[in-house]
């Protein structure tokens, strides 16, 4: 029986690890977190600037970041991120789709499916904790690590590089209810930092 013990706290303590390296992993259930509603999918597509989140294994030490959406023919969201890991100025990007997760459920709520398959990675809920549209939004994300633990991501976005004084000030009143202010990393969207190489890309200026 000791053994059947020691074996399944190594188990999850590896568990725990490998979590730890991107997502943030604590004690307790996921909690049910209040969304947006009435939720205007149109309003919130775009380019989009990342200028805080919990760190995560998809984004190890990537800067500039920026997640953009659009429209597919078939109604779903395409998510296209794209980030600079230092040194490099080459952007790395992911491609993937969401969905509403209750699209039929009224009133509307933020909650959103989101899959990559070229990463196979599906990340099973998305959800807008606040966005007034034009200048932020607060996104987190948690699920449930066995019967005790869970894991949580979180991502704070602006519609520029430098989120308004104003804006960020409702941020911070989502992020002291919701979330863990420690946890949070700033990401860098300084301009001349974040320049590019790539000609395609119409988000930060060419490096010159």
């Amino acid at each position: 029986m000791r053994t059947v013990q020691l074996l399944a706290a190594v188990l999850v303590l590896g568990l725990v690890a490998e979590l730890a390296s991107g997502q943030i992993v604590s004690f307790g259930s996921c909690p049910d977190n209040p969304v947006v509603v009435n939720f205007d999918v149109a309003r919130y597509l775009g380019l989009w600037y990342e200028t805080r989140r919990y760190e995560q294994v998809f984004q190890q030490n990537g800067e500039c970041m920026t997640p953009e959406y659009s429209l597919n023919e078939d109604g779903s969201v395409r998510v296209f991120n794209s980030m600079v890991v230092p040194p490099s100025q080459v952007r790395l990007s992911e491609l993937g789709r969401a969905v509403l997760a209750f699209p039929d459920r009224s009133p509307l709520e933020a909650k959103l499916n989101v899959s990559f398959p070229l990463t196979n990675s599906d990340r099973t809920n998305y959800f807008v904790l606040a966005t007034d549209y034009d200048t932020y939004a607060v996104v987190w994300s948690c699920f449930n690590v066995g019967p005790t633990m869970r894991s949580d991501s979180a991502w704070i976005l602006s519609r520029t590089p430098q989120m308004p004084a104003a804006s960020a000030t409702q941020v911070q009143q989502y992020i002291d209810l919701y979330l863990n202010e420690a946890d949070l990393r700033t990401t860098n969207q300084d301009e001349q930092f974040c320049c590019t190489v790539d000609p395609e890309v119409t988000a930060f200026p060419q490096c010159e």
